[in-house]
């Protein structure tokens, strides 16, 4: 059986929920309107690549933090 479009306002909410700039969305849902899946996809994957390298970031940014509580109770 094959999967059911979500309505518009339904993707609109995900892909805000999900990080994605209001030109990403737009240029997503415009995509999507014209019926380019893969052009929307292409966008969706750029957006996730940009969430990922932010969550990477984040990851760094705790694991210094982690660093220094563990050097501090070390003096």
């Amino acid at each position: 059986k094959r999967a059911v479009m979500p309505s518009e306002n339904e993707i609109r909410e995900n892909l805000t929920d999900a990080g994605c700039s209001r030109d990403e969305t737009e240029s997503i849902l415009t995509c999507i309107r014209s019926g380019d899946i893969k052009a929307a996809e292409k966008i969706i994957a750029a957006s996730r690549k940009k969430q990922l390298q932010k969550l990477h970031e984040s990851q760094r940014c705790i694991d210094r933090l982690d660093y220094l509580c563990f050097q501090m109770r070390s003096i």
